[in-house]
């Protein structure tokens, strides 16, 4: 799969199979971009939404073909995030595919049982083939009667049925990924003796009389299509299984399309690729299904640019690509790149944080590097106001909040100073592990902004008051980050500095992205638990140092905000595979030169001692607050956005710097929003 990063400035031209029309059963289809079914969490009580509605008509606008609206629940034994067990769920769904039909694209909805890996409504037992539990909820579920098989049959058909009478053009059903159906489709999951278990075409059965009674109900023109999944493990469900049960489901006629994926709660890693994963991962496994097969045909993968989706549609590898979170960073992808306006493309990150992340801590799936994904109605760019006269306004800070708040303040039609101290744009983006090349993507894509948008960047302009001052801005926006802190604090002893500190030379992680020389046995102290403490122990294991972690958190990259299985997993095993040991749940109690004490945090009687050649403290960063201080008695308005007011996560530095432009009225009142849907600009 060809990275973007290695061929260029993508553009219109050469795009020919990936924007050339395609139909499914009567279904035509304007291109081949597809976003397969993501659990937004915004609906309203399991319903459409207002929210839901803004978010596909950005896509649909931005050029989208097909989208499938969040995984619908059919029945009280598996809650989903629309709910489509009630006649209740059809005039929402009218609105929204009237809505994104205006704007030119199709939606099809995921029919979904959760099965073994959801607690129903009641708290009652999961339903499910066997009594076998699903690694990640970890409850024994119910094997499935007749009567119950029947209920569910029952109850998909009326889903169906709704779906059709609220406009939605196609429905697929959901049999991957460890859910209802696959737990029937695996030999591992599966121990029935009866009709639905044993051979391979009785572990198929369910599959097979819910497809029946669906299309008999639904007519032989509705598209109906599944959604499968080889679990990862080569003793369950495997590429080579799902390829029989594709032809079998093409020579019976009940299906339109086949949606390949990979990964299940038993290769959880597998399901939503991060950034250590290549684009197109997922392809070497489904290409095995999806080549066998004259049904329509679509896969997914980490695909990030028109580039790669037209690679795999050219090769045969599949009719329809899935862009999901590259939609969700950047929902105008098709249109920009079809204007040749590649530039302007926001670049998904593949970090998890909000969107896989968001939905997991939040139960709504934003975007890292989108602050208006999940938030158009209030943070898009047509939201802005325009402010006329515009007002001379002054970045202090070119990391991330910096350059998104001179961007969007450019678009309420201010004019925009931008101060950096360093010699580059970037921020803290410029310190980020090179595997996670698009990093410097979106650093690109701001310096880009700043120049399309005519901010008046001024680089190695360390900013003190009477600077910012004599620029005589009409308001200050302070977005300076923070620095590294050096004192060695740990959450669990705020009030005990730690002791040897002036014995022993310190660095921080700060220091070993910038190439710090250290001596071979290395100390890291890891207060942070996320992404850069993983960049900092995976740089050294590279130099090929060995690392000594002690850490408060009981897990390599523990305070990720996704499923610790999807991200911090694949991340620890990379991190084990060179001289790496962890010490979990671990204070750190005095230094001296060459050796450190540690304890367990509940055991500190089971003190050890540590030999050591550099210690590297990585307990967060301080704020500077002074610019800010001596702003505010002068400046008619200074606002602090990211860091600079307190260290926390790339999302809600994004989403205070849009927030910003709305804080340059000196009038202005903080909204009343949770974390997630607002942020602060203090």
């Amino acid at each position: 799969m060809t990275d973007a990063t290695t061929t260029g400035p993508i553009t219109g031209a050469g795009l020919d199979h990936v924007l050339s029309p395609f139909r499914i059963s009567g279904v035509e289809l304007r291109n081949r971009v597809v976003r397969t079914s993501q659990g937004t969490g915004l609906g309203a009580d399991r319903q459409v939404s207002d929210d839901m509605i803004a978010f596909h008509v950005a896509r649909a606008r931005g050029g989208v073909a097909l989208a499938f609206a969040d995984p619908a629940q059919v029945h009280w034994s598996s809650p989903g995030l629309l709910d489509l067990s009630t006649d209740a769920a059809v005039p929402g769904l009218a609105r929204l595919t009237d809505a994104v039909h205006a704007e030119g694209m199709k939606l099809f909805q995921q029919i979904w049982h959760g099965g073994p890996t959801q607690m129903t409504w009641d708290s009652s037992a999961p339903w499910a083939a066997s009594h076998v539990p699903d690694p990640g909820l970890g409850m024994l579920p119910v094997p499935m009667t007749q009567s119950m098989i029947d209920e569910l049959t029952g109850a998909f058909v009326a889903a169906s049925l709704r779906a059709r009478a609220g406009g939605i053009d196609g429905i697929q059903f959901h049999a991957g990924h460890g859910y209802l159906f696959s737990s029937f489709l695996s030999p591992a999951t599966n121990h029935r003796t009866d009709a639905y278990g044993g051979s391979t075409e009785n572990r198929s059965r369910f599959l097979f009389e819910v497809l029946a009674a669906v299309r008999d109900a639904v007519g032989p023109g509705y598209p109906i299509g599944v959604r499968i999944s080889p679990d990862g493990p080569p003793d369950q469900t495997t590429a080579s299984d799902l390829t029989d049960l594709t032809a079998r489901l093409e020579r019976s006629g009940l299906i339109d399309f086949v949606d390949v994926s990979l990964g299940s709660h038993y290769g959880r890693d597998l399901l939503m690729g991060g950034a250590h994963e290549p684009p197109g991962y997922q392809l070497p496994t489904s290409e095995k299904v999806t080549r066998q097969t004259a049904l329509p045909t679509i896969v997914a993968g980490r695909f990030t640019t028109l580039r790669q989706a037209e690679e795999v549609i050219a090769a045969g590898a599949a009719d329809l690509v899935s862009m999901v979170r590259a939609t969700l960073a950047e929902p105008a992808l098709v249109a920009k790149t079809i204007g040749l306006r590649s530039a302007e493309i926001r670049p998904c990150i593949a970090c998890l944080q909000s969107c896989a992340g968001g939905l997991n801590t939040r139960g709504r799936a934003l975007c890292a590097v989108n602050p208006a994904a999940g938030r158009e109605r209030t943070h898009g760019d047509a939201v802005i106001a325009p402010v006329v006269p515009g007002r001379h306004v002054v970045v202090v800070g070119g990391g991330p909040a910096g350059m998104e708040a001179a961007r969007a303040a450019t678009v309420a039609g201010h004019r925009v100073t931008l101060l950096e101290a360093a010699d580059a744009l970037g921020g803290q983006l410029r310190l980020v592990s090179p595997a996670r090349r698009e990093v410097a993507d979106l650093v690109a894509f701001f310096a880009h902004q700043m120049e399309l948008r005519g901010v008046d960047v001024r680089l190695g302009r360390a900013a003190d008051a009477a600077t910012v001052r004599a620029l005589e801005p009409d308001a200050v926006i302070v977005a300076t980050g923070v620095t590294p802190r050096r004192d060695g604090f740990q959450a669990l002893r705020p009030a005990v500095p730690l002791s040897g500190l002036d014995t022993v030379t310190v660095h921080t992680g700060w220091d070993v992205l910038r190439g710090a020389r250290l001596g071979h046995t290395v100390l890291l102290l890891d207060e942070i638990g996320h992404y850069e403490s993983v960049d900092v122990a995976q740089r050294l294991v590279d130099d090929g140092h060995r690392v000594l972690q002690v850490s408060r958190f009981a897990l390599v990259a523990a305070n990720l905000e996704m499923r610790w299985e999807m991200m911090g997993a694949p991340l620890a095993a990379r991190l084990q595979r060179g001289d790496f040991t962890l010490f979990p749940r671990t204070v750190l109690l005095g230094l001296e030169p060459g050796s450190a004490r540690i304890a367990p945090s509940e055991a500190p009687q089971r003190g050890q001692e540590l030999a050591f050649d550099d210690v590297v403290l990585m307990s967060g960063g301080v704020p500077d607050r002074a610019l800010q201080d001596e702003l505010s008695a002068t400046a008619p308005v200074v606002r602090v956005i990211g860091d600079a007011d307190s260290p926390r996560r790339l999302e809600v530095a994004l989403v205070e710097a849009r927030q910003s432009v709305g804080a340059l009225d000196p009038a202005w009142v903080r909204p009343l929003a949770r974390y997630g849907w607002g942020g602060s600009a203090t």
